[in-house]
């Protein structure tokens, strides 16, 4: 069947706006996987070869690249929460995982090949070649393992994250360019004419509902979640300011590049839309925030490159890429609504 997407209708249900500071590991637990998330939307994106498919079955990986990038976050947002572990000669990718694993497991009535199996099997970590690779496991977990069991002062209500040398050099090297970068500091610690400090927030969870309808005929509901790296709201001069860390492996001048660079390649704009248009409906609830009444917005990309030198910078997302995003959000949102009204299972052309 044909469907416009100019026969859909988003409606946010402002209602149903939640703030909440929660962990990352409620966030993203079961008891919100059946909310959408700008990640879960390129899973349906035909740019990057989604489908109907992909979207209802998304995959699930973990990277090097992608822990450097959560630790930078937890270490450069929430300071008071987590902290870099020493060295520790944690093994990489993931081997280091499996170390974690077994060490967090380990039980002296289980023997530690067991555990190790059990590892294996969690991770993915040469499940069918397990028995062979025991070994070399004991080998090279070890040094980490008797390094752990050293005693050490640990702060009080602090989580410590444990990273490879490697791994460890590199975030030690990202978090020292952001902090000695002032017009990043100035974004995520902004102060008023006196001095004072203007509301700052990181890592808050948003929940909005959202009604789309189809000629105004059929509908359905769209659950929509997502995590701020940090917003703030400075309300004697009506301007919200939306900020967004990222850790990027190529250099940091490449990254708003429109033909090559990371916020085309990963679609950051429509992130940052979409998180910007929640954030928005957020203020006009708590604030009274509204164009009409003179208030502003801002959305910035704080980058920071995970080579050496660890070059930082701040981007301001303009015009061009918000108006990319929003067109980009709301035909995702629209294919997902389709999908949800006519049955996952119906070949769909859109127009």
């Amino acid at each position: 069947m044909n469907v416009k997407f100019s026969d859909f209708k988003i409606v946010p249900i402002l209602d149903s706006i939640k703030r909440a500071d929660m962990p990352d590991s409620v966030y993203f637990s079961h008891k919100y996987s059946r909310f959408i998330s700008n990640s879960r939307l390129k899973y349906i994106d035909p740019k990057d070869d989604g489908s109907p498919e992909l979207y209802k079955n998304p995959p699930h990986f973990t990277t090097s690249s992608l822990n450097i990038g959560s630790s930078v976050h937890e270490c450069l947002l929430q300071q008071d929460s987590f902290v870099l572990a020493p060295k520790m000669h944690k093994p990489t990718a993931k081997l280091g995982q499996v170390a974690d694993y077994v060490y967090n497991h380990r039980s002296n009535d289980i023997p530690i090949e067991d555990t190790i199996r059990e590892a294996s099997r969690e991770i993915g970590y040469y499940i069918n070649q397990i028995d062979n690779k025991i070994p070399m496991i004991v080998e090279k977990c070890t040094p980490y393992w008797e390094a752990l069991d050293e005693p050490r002062w640990k702060k009080e209500g602090v989580e410590e994250i444990f990273l490879s040398d490697n791994d460890y050099d590199v975030v030690s090297g990202c978090l020292e360019s952001c902090f000695n970068n002032k017009d990043i500091m100035n974004k995520l610690h902004p102060i008023d004419v006196f001095g004072d400090p203007i509301e700052s927030y990181n890592e808050i969870a948003f929940f909005i509902d959202f009604l789309v309808t189809y000629k105004g005929k059929k509908c359905t509901t769209l659950r929509f979640k997502m995590k701020a790296d940090n917003y703030t709201v400075d309300v004697d001069n009506k301007k919200i300011t939306l900020n967004d860390v990222k850790t990027s492996g190529k250099p940091v001048r490449w990254f708003m590049n429109a033909e090559y660079g990371s916020i085309v390649h990963y679609s950051y704009y429509r992130q940052l839309y979409i998180y910007m248009w929640v954030l928005w409906l957020y203020c006009s609830q708590k604030y009274g925030a509204s164009k009409e009444a003179g208030w502003t917005s801002e959305c910035n990309f704080l980058v920071v490159q995970t080579i050496p030198d660890y070059e930082s910078k701040c981007y301001n997302m303009g015009s061009y890429w918000l108006k990319k995003g929003k067109k980009e959000a709301e035909e995702l949102l629209k294919r997902v609504a389709a999908y949800e009204i006519f049955g996952w299972k119906t070949q769909i052309d859109f127009e």
